[in-house]
Parts: structure tokens; C-alpha cells; sequence
């Protein structure tokens, strides 16, 4: 027998496409050059060590789990970096965030992923790195 809690807090994917709207939003404010990790899945940030962010104006919607930390530790490359990613202040990722980025929004409600009817499992936060962070 499974738990309510074991579903409510498990999800079958990793990948959360980033509302158009949303991006939009962040892309006027921040004026991004860089998708490290479209939703097209044409390239992997981590895996492509030879695309330094250095002076680039990072968007960054990784694959949640437990991958976060090294997405974000990557932020100090960056002139800017902007992540999407999920309100999990109990994780190490997030106080490393806590102490490193430069702002952090929390997005009221939930979001709703790549035009899905339904809103994300999960709250969701925007995290802010501006010259490598702290």
C-alpha cells in the first residue's frame, strides 16, 4: 500500500519545460544569450565542459533532482545567471543558494510546465546569480 505523502511529492519525470510567459518575463529583464539546458534537449551544460559561461547571460531550467547542486554551483561562471527551479529550502542546493546568489523571488502559486493543464506538484522559486554570486 502507498502512502498519499509518496505520490503527492513523486514525479515520473525529471524535465519541467519552462512556460512561455514565464521566460518571457525574465528574458526582458535579464536579456539572456545562453539555454545551457533547452528543452529540446540539444545540449547538456554539464556535459559540454567546453562552453564556459563566463560573461554570458545564463537562463537555467535544469532537470530537477538531485543534479540541482551542480547546475547551480556553475552560476559563479556567469555574468548572470538566472535559475527556475523548485522551492526545496531543506536541501543543501537551496542553502547554497541561500549563500551565493544575489536574489531570491518566490513564485506565488504554482506554475504550470511547458502549456500543461494542470499546475506543477511543487512550488517553484527563481534564483538570481549576478557576477558569480556573494
Amino acid at each position: 500500500m502507498h502512502s498519499a505523502a509518496g505520490v503527492v511529492f513523486k514525479s515520473t519525470t525529471v524535465e519541467w519545460p519552462t512556460d512561455k510567459a514565464v521566460y518571457d518575463a525574465l528574458d526582458r529583464e535579464f536579456h539572456f544569450n545562453y539555454d545551457p539546458c533547452p528543452s529540446d534537449a540539444t545540449e547538456d551544460g554539464l556535459a559540454t565542459l567546453f562552453v564556459p559561461w563566463h560573461g554570458l547571460r545564463c537562463w537555467v531550467n535544469p532537470p530537477y533532482g538531485r543534479i540541482i547542486r551542480r547546475w547551480v554551483e556553475r552560476a559563479h561562471e556567469a555574468e548572470v545567471a538566472v535559475f527556475l527551479l523548485p522551492a526545496r529550502t531543506d536541501t543543501s542546493w537551496f542553502a547554497y543558494c541561500l549563500e551565493h546568489a544575489t536574489e531570491i523571488r518566490f513564485v506565488r502559486g504554482r506554475l504550470k510546465f511547458g502549456g500543461a493543464k494542470n499546475s506543477a506538484p511543487f512550488p517553484s522559486v527563481i534564483v538570481i546569480f549576478k557576477d558569480g554570486g556573494k
